[in-house]
């Protein structure tokens, strides 16, 4: 009876990520949706050429399809979180994993948690906007780095209905497929080797590079690293993506104000802004740690027995850190520099 247990142990999927999984995924995550991008847009050119549009030699034809076509827009701007999300589902089935192996559980949400998850996702953007949008940004104006808002690719948000559609494709869609792949995945797999403030910057590092933009590297690896730390205090990926919800759709809704001119959002730059800027992101942080502190360090954590093996061989590595998450990052800060000066 006791090999037939242990055997049964062998062939049943996993419960848990390795460090292995983590440095595997970030890897897909960062090459996948560049290579399936590459291909989508070569087809569509294709088919709208298929149609009779011509385009001129020398000309732009991506932001020329991006601009005339709303499909081709709407799917270019969803296609990387589709590639996640199928990415999860396939890595998973590959290696036998078991779905629910990010620790989704519905059944177990404590309704004041998920109130406070909405509060930490508009905090964050309120305390942290004019710091990062305003100092930082006119920071890279300065050093000539950033780029053209004209020439910045991005769907319209000057009408109700495009409103709608950025919540659903710029919010709900990130908030739900990235976290499946760096809370989920890659920050559970970190833990396998790292402590919990190593896993949390590291993770927020890697989450910041696959973003590769020079101007907002620094907000998402601060919102990564409170998606993480609240990942690991409840066990429960339902609140990083909450957070990570309601920090997009806040951050969404300012633009649409702004866009339909409820609000004219400009940045005066002067010391008072950038000591207002510096107190209110102090605030903020303040704010979290408290939070943190005397409530998320004290809240249940939901508790998952790991069950299942894993058949994978030790990484690669260079002291603890795999060589695959190396090389992600290598390719990344690469890949971040080229898009700087392109």
């Amino acid at each position: 009876m006791e090999n037939i247990n242990e055997l049964k142990k062998t062939f049943e999927r996993r419960n848990f990520y390795t460090i292995k999984d983590s440095g595997k995924i970030f890897l897909y995550a960062l090459f996948l949706p560049l290579l399936v991008g590459f291909a989508f847009t070569y087809v569509c050119m294709g088919i709208i050429s298929a149609t009779g549009r011509v385009f001129e030699e020398g000309s732009d034809v991506f932001t020329i399809m991006f601009n005339e076509y709303p499909w081709f827009a709407i799917l270019t701007v969803s296609l990387t979180e589709l590639v996640f999300l199928c990415l999860y589902f396939c890595y998973n089935r590959a290696n036998r994993i078991k779905a629910n192996s990010v620790n989704v559980h519905f059944k177990k949400i404590n309704w004041w948690t998920f109130a406070l998850s909405v509060f930490v996702g508009i905090v964050c953007m309120a305390g942290l906007f004019c710091l990062i949008e305003g100092c930082f940004g006119k920071m890279f104006d300065v050093l000539n780095i950033s780029k053209n808002p004209e020439e910045t690719l991005s769907l319209p948000l000057n009408n109700g209905g495009w409103y709608v559609a950025n919540l659903i494709i710029l919010g709900i869609l990130p908030a739900i497929c990235e976290e499946l792949i760096f809370r989920g995945v890659i920050f559970q797999g970190l833990k396998e080797r790292f402590s919990k403030w190593a896993s949390v910057l590291l993770s927020a590092l890697l989450f910041a590079l696959m973003h590769q933009n020079i101007e907002q590297f620094l907000y998402p690896f601060l919102l990564g690293c409170v998606l993480a730390i609240v990942m690991d205090r409840t066990n429960n990926l339902i609140y990083p993506i909450i957070i990570h919800l309601f920090n997009n759709w806040a951050t969404i809704t300012l633009s649409f104000l702004n866009e339909t001119h409820v609000l004219k959002i400009s940045f005066n730059i002067t010391w008072w802004f950038v000591l207002i800027s510096v107190v209110l992101a102090g605030l903020t942080v303040l704010l979290l740690w408290v939070i943190d502190k005397f409530y998320l360090s004290k809240h249940k954590k939901v508790e998952v027995e790991q069950v299942g093996q894993t058949v994978q061989s030790p990484p690669t590595s260079v002291g603890k850190l795999p060589v695959s998450i190396i090389c992600g990052i290598l390719v990344a800060f690469l890949l971040l520099i080229f898009n700087i000066f392109i």
